[in-house]
């Protein structure tokens, strides 16, 4: 019998779960840049962050438990728009770069009187609706009772300093700002399939490692009659990965058996169930091998490449259910030896004629 877990993962940055009651509001000190932008200006500040209640949080008073959201005046994009217009020096006639806001929190850690605040950012920047850099920091500022003005006054000279770092990098780079101002955003896609897997409860699809009874450590339900039940899944990874006109995607994908999930009842102990169960996980082999084929072959958009990933991914496990559900009616759990038999060398050949496993 099988049981089929899907584990679709997209890495997606981390957010605060905010509680407090009042918000905090922070606001820039109206105080020039040293930056003198040369090569490019501002044309747009985004935030593009998940969560844009606010920035994070901080305590809301002395020897408090309580803690108080922090954001700028109509939020950070617009606030740093608003700083940007007096107080940063750029030439309109440059090219138009947008501004992303990918990261903006505060988290603080307390202690009696003191409080450490760690600032952390990321910022994009895009020319022609696709990034050209993108640059990170953190840094951790000792306080009072009060540190949203060393907040402040760090976030305000992150931003001096890269707007400075992205200037000189244009200047330096005036072939290629130039090339990727002109060029049409595309994506490209690769696929690995991963033969192993760093969670000991899980066991990666491999012609060098087919299943034991052994592997069967899960506790048998009480409300099912069957003698055994595999658990398995693709387990599909992406990352991205954008450099003037290009997106590069790597798809990861691992067919996988749940050794904590599956069981096997003391009754069924035995060679026959356990080769019923390996074509199980032998179909998820073969559907992760032709969803791997499937990705390779389509053409992606780079507007829309994540939702036709999702796509192919959907329809692959209707696939893969389906074809699971069709082999246990067939063989009656593989009660029935001889539509067994068919199955397995079905399975068996169609395993030999694929190229994403290694013989």
């Amino acid at each position: 019998m099988k049981k089929i877990v899907i584990l679709f993962i997209i890495l997606v940055a981390t957010q605060y779960t905010l509680r407090a009651q009042e918000t905090r509001i922070i606001k820039f000190k109206q105080q020039p840049l040293s930056t003198r932008l040369q090569h490019f200006h501002v044309a747009e500040v985004k935030d593009v962050r998940k969560d844009t209640v606010s920035i994070g949080s901080v305590r809301s008073g002395l020897f408090s438990k309580r803690s108080a959201n922090l954001n700028f005046p109509g939020g950070p994009a617009h606030a740093i728009d608003e700083f940007f217009t007096t107080n940063l020096q750029q030439d309109p006639h440059t090219p138009a770069v947008s501004l992303r806001i990918a990261q903006l929190e505060v988290g603080e850690n307390t202690g009696g009187l003191r409080a450490e605040s760690e600032v952390r950012m990321t910022l994009f920047f895009y020319i022609g609706g696709y990034k050209i850099m993108e640059y990170k920091g953190a840094n951790t500022v000792s306080a009072g009772l009060d540190a949203s003005r060393y907040i402040e006054e760090q976030i305000r000279k992150f931003l001096d300093n890269i707007l400075q770092q992205f200037d000189t990098w244009c200047g330096s780079n005036k072939e290629e700002l130039t090339a990727a101002s002109a060029a049409r955003p595309f994506v490209t896609v690769k696929v690995e399939v991963k033969e192993d897997s760093d969670d000991s409860d899980m066991i990666a699809w491999s012609f060098h490692r087919p299943l034991t009874l052994a592997d069967f450590i899960g506790k048998p339900s009480d409300i099912s009659r069957a003698g055994a039940v595999t658990s398995t899944g693709i387990h599909v990874k992406y990352n991205m990965e954008t450099q003037f006109a290009e997106t590069k995607v790597l798809v990861t994908m691992t067919a996988f058996f749940d050794k904590a999930h599956s069981w096997c009842r003391p009754t069924s102990y035995n060679p026959r169930t356990l080769m019923h169960e390996q074509k199980h996980f032998d179909i998820t082999a073969l559907k992760t091998c032709e969803l791997a084929i499937a990705i390779r072959s389509h053409t992606f958009t780079p507007e829309n490449y994540m939702k036709e990933l999702e796509q192919l991914y959907k329809a692959k496990d209707k696939e893969l259910r389906e074809e699971q559900d069709l082999y246990d009616n067939e063989t009656s759990h593989g009660q029935l030896p001889v539509i067994q038999e068919k199955w397995q060398r079905q399975i068996h050949d169609s395993l030999q004629t694929q190229t994403c496993f290694h013989p």
